[in-house]
């Protein structure tokens, strides 16, 4: 993996972490709290995964690419 390709990445990796959180804030007040529950754990497994299968391999590997609010 090239750096240049794993700053790319990084870089939708970030956006989609901070679309997923404004979409939970946006929906929010639009269900029930147990579903709002149910679509948090969604969103927390999503964002899970992106850590260990893609931000923990490139910051392995480019530890400069690390996201200021995971140090």
């Amino acid at each position: 993996m090239s750096r240049g390709a794993a700053k790319i990445i990084m870089e939708v990796v970030r956006r989609n972490a901070a679309e997923q959180d404004a979409a939970l804030k946006e929906i929010q007040s639009l269900c029930t709290e147990d579903e709002f529950i149910e679509y948090r754990r969604m969103i927390g497994r999503s964002m899970g995964a992106m850590l260990f299968e893609i931000i923990n391999p490139i910051v392995a590997k480019y530890p400069d690419l690390r996201p200021p609010e995971l140090t």
